[in-house]
C-alpha cells in the first residue's frame, strides 16, 4: 500500500467513524428535526405565496416564472439558521471533547497525523449536516414540483444546485468556526461557551454595522439597505458575519448583478471561501501544537 493510499484510508477511517457518531448524537437529532421542520414550513408557505400570486422580490426567484425556486428560497429563509447552529453543535468540542474523554491521545500515538485527524472530522460533520440539507432539499423540490405540477427548467434546476453549493460553503464556514474553537478550548463546556459567544457576538456585529451605517447616512430601516454607503468601519462589522455573505437565495433567482451586503456576487462567493479558510488555518496550527492531554 502507497504512502498516499494508506493516508487516504486513514482520512475515511477517521471520516467515517466521526460522521457515525454525529448523526447518533441528540444534538444532531434535535437540530436536524428543527431544521426539517422549519424546512417544510418556510416550503409550504412560500408555495402558498406562489397560489396568491404575490409579487416579484428583488434578489429572489419570480413566483409567476420560477415557483418551484421561490417556494425553496422560503424554505431557505426559514431553516437555514438552524443548519448553521446545527454545524457549529457538532464541531464546537470535536476536539476538546475527545481530549476531556483521553480519546483524543489514543488517536495521536497511532500513526495518523493530526491533519488527518481535523480534516477527517471536518468532512464528517459536512457530510452530517451537509448531507441532511442536500437530502430536505432535493424531497422538497420533487414534492414542490409535483404539487404545483411544474417541470422546472434546466436553468432554474442548474440554479438550484448552486444555491445548495452556497449553503454548504455557509455551513462550512460555521464547521471551521466551532474546529477552532474546539483547538482553542480544554473541555466541553469551555467549548460550548465560546460556540455561544461566536454566536451571539457575530449576530452583534452584523446589527452593529447596520445599525451604525444607517446612522452614518442618516437613513432609517428600510427593507433595501444600502450598504455600498455605509464607511468602512461599519461595512468591516457587516462583513464579519459568514451569513452576510450567503447568496444561495440570489443564486436560485439566478440574478448574479444584485449586490448583496453592498458587494457583487463573486466576491460575496470569496468572502465565503475565505471565512472557511480564515478559522479553519488557525484550528489546524493550534491542534498541531496543542498537547493531546
Amino acid at each position: 500500500m502507497s504512502e498516499f493510499t494508506e493516508s487516504a484510508y486513514k482520512f475515511l477511517v477517521i471520516a467515517q467513524k466521526d460522521f457515525e457518531s454525529a448523526v447518533k448524537t441528540k444534538r444532531f437529532i434535535i437540530f436536524g428535526v428543527i431544521f426539517v421542520l422549519l424546512a417544510l414550513v418556510g416550503a409550504y408557505y412560500g408555495n402558498a405565496d406562489v397560489a396568491r400570486s404575490i409579487a416579484p422580490i428583488s434578489g429572489a426567484p419570480n413566483p409567476a416564472t420560477q415557483p418551484v425556486n421561490y417556494a425553496i428560497s422560503v424554505s431557505y429563509s426559514y431553516s437555514e439558521i438552524v443548519l448553521t447552529i446545527l454545524a457549529l453543535a457538532l464541531s464546537y468540542d470535536a476536539l476538546s471533547g475527545e481530549r476531556s474523554a483521553r480519546t483524543l491521545v489514543q488517536l495521536v500515538v497511532r500513526p495518523i497525523t493530526r491533519r488527518t485527524i481535523l480534516f477527517g472530522k471536518f468532512v464528517a460533520y459536512l457530510a452530517a449536516a451537509g448531507g441532511l440539507f442536500v437530502i430536505t432539499t432535493l424531497v422538497l423540490y420533487i414534492g414542490l414540483s409535483i404539487t404545483t405540477r411544474t417541470v422546472p427548467s434546466s436553468s432554474d434546476v442548474g440554479y438550484l444546485i448552486l444555491s445548495m453549493g452556497i449553503i454548504l460553503l455557509y455551513v462550512m464556514s460555521f464547521i471551521a468556526i466551532g474546529l477552532l474553537i474546539s483547538s482553542l478550548t480544554r473541555t466541553s463546556l469551555d467549548s460550548l461557551l465560546g460556540a455561544v459567544f461566536v454566536w451571539i457576538l457575530l449576530l452583534i456585529l452584523t446589527y452593529a454595522g447596520v445599525a451604525l451605517g444607517l446612522g452614518a447616512i442618516n437613513l432609517s430601516p428600510t427593507s433595501d439597505i444600502p450598504y455600498a454607503q455605509f464607511p468602512g468601519y461599519a461595512k468591516i462589522l457587516v462583513w464579519i458575519n459568514p451569513g452576510s455573505h450567503n447568496v444561495a437565495i440570489q443564486s436560485l433567482a439566478g440574478d448574479f448583478f444584485k449586490l448583496t451586503s453592498g458587494l457583487n456576487y463573486s466576491v460575496n462567493v470569496i468572502f465565503l471561501i475565505a471565512s472557511i479558510l480564515v478559522p479553519l488555518i488557525p484550528a489546524y496550527y493550534f491542534f498541531n501544537r496543542s498537547d493531546a492531554v
